[in-house]
């Protein structure tokens, strides 16, 4: 009797950025992960990435194209972006490969938002090129758990965002104002980050490796970063309530700082270097492995993610609407007269911060409040799994 053997699904993943930031990087793991939930062990993922040489340990990558060039190559390929797709050599490689795909995926991230001119216009030559490509191929397309929306007044930009999400199988927003910007889009559904969901699937071991946490807040680590495109207003104020609070907790704290990202634009080891801060500086991964804080301070998100899925409490200071939609999904936004653990970098009390790190209980009380959200996130990883397969299947 004949015996039909079914191929393995072909994933092509879209959008990755860099393994050298860690929050990156774990987007890219948790996407491969979540693909094998869908179709099996087998699956093959074809990764394409705007630092390939950083995902080595993965077999499959593929240089994006504009966004993975340097210089004057950069340049020439921003410039190429203004002809049809499939006119220059990086487009048509990413167009065949596209072309021997089951499905396309979109990495979860913010990278499909625009701050100002130049934000716009590495959007328009990066990231909505992958996508025009991805439109053209005509394969099943589903988008990850996103920030979406351009911030500044691009009407053109912003209605031709919306008009190519609009042709995808389905999109994934991880906040209520990009579900705001896409209202209009049938196929658009809120999901929590990909980091909360992980947190949510490995939360039997969490909530027993936090039942034995000790009472008392003695090391607290820090994850900093350069401000974003914020006014010099706001970059003052958040480095002066970053000092205060750091000087608040030290008399009766040990101090860390973590490095969690050393991509290209992202380095927060000269950010540290540029406040005094010197001295070797771990990894925020070999910190929680090899000098485990009782209590972590990141103003990245997925800093904050990864100590919550190794176990410890993160008070997130968020500089973006990324943070609020994941500690919302997470039960720990302070909604409800409740005490959060979250607040704006760019204008945060740094004694209410260390009031909620430092109270009585605070630890318990933290994982009490993650614990609460639980089904919700559950319910956004089945729904995600579901429009996966149905994507794969239609």
């Amino acid at each position: 009797m004949l015996q039909i053997v079914s191929r393995p699904t072909h994933v092509v993943l879209l959008h990755a950025y860099s393994s050298n930031n860690s929050g990156d990087g774990l987007l890219v793991e948790l996407s491969i992960d979540l693909f094998r939930q869908a179709f099996g062990e087998a699956t093959r993922v074809s990764i394409v990435a705007a630092d390939p040489a950083s995902f080595a340990d993965y077999a499959d990558v593929h240089s994006a194209p504009v966004l993975a060039e340097r210089g004057l190559a950069r340049l020439a390929g921003a410039a190429a972006c203004a002809l049809p797709i499939g006119r220059d050599g990086g487009t048509r490689e990413l167009l065949a490969l596209l072309a021997s795909a089951d499905l396309v995926v979109g990495v979860g991230g913010g990278y499909l938002r625009a701050r100002n001119v130049m934000e716009a216009f590495k959007l328009e030559a990066g990231h909505l090129l992958q996508m025009r490509a991805a439109c053209r191929a005509g394969k099943p397309t589903v988008y990850l758990s996103q920030s979406i929306g351009p911030s500044m007044p691009a009407e053109p930009l912003r209605s031709h965002l919306k008009g190519m999400l609009a042709r995808f199988s389905a999109v994934f927003v991880r906040d209520d104002r990009s579900l705001a910007f896409l209202d209009g889009n049938a196929n658009t559904y809120r999901a929590p980050d990909l980091a909360v969901m992980q947190f949510e699937r490995r939360s039997a071991q969490i909530v027993a490796r936090a039942a034995v946490a000790g009472a008392n807040v003695e090391h607290v680590a820090f994850v900093l970063r350069r401000a974003p495109s914020w006014t010099k207003r706001q970059r003052e104020r958040y480095e002066s309530a970053t000092r205060r609070l750091i000087e608040r907790l030290s008399p009766s704290c040990r101090i860390s700082f973590a490095v969690q990202s050393t991509g290209r634009g992202n380095d927060d080891l000269a950010y540290y270097r540029s406040l005094g801060i010197e001295g070797d500086l771990l990894s925020l991964k070999d910190l929680l492995e090899n000098d485990r804080p009782d209590v972590v301070v990141s103003v990245r998100l997925h800093g904050a993610l990864e100590s919550l899925l190794s176990g410890v409490p993160a008070y997130h200071l968020s500089y973006e609407r990324k943070g609020f939609g994941a500690y919302a999904d997470l039960g720990l936004n302070g909604l409800g007269g409740l005490g959060g653990w979250v607040a704006n970098a760019a204008d945060f009390d740094p004694e209410a911060v260390a009031a909620t790190i430092l109270g009585a209980d605070a630890i318990r009380d933290f994982w009490t409040r993650a614990s609460s959200g639980f089904e919700g996130i559950r319910a956004g990883r089945e729904r995600i799994l579901a429009a996966l397969r149905i994507a794969r299947n239609g």
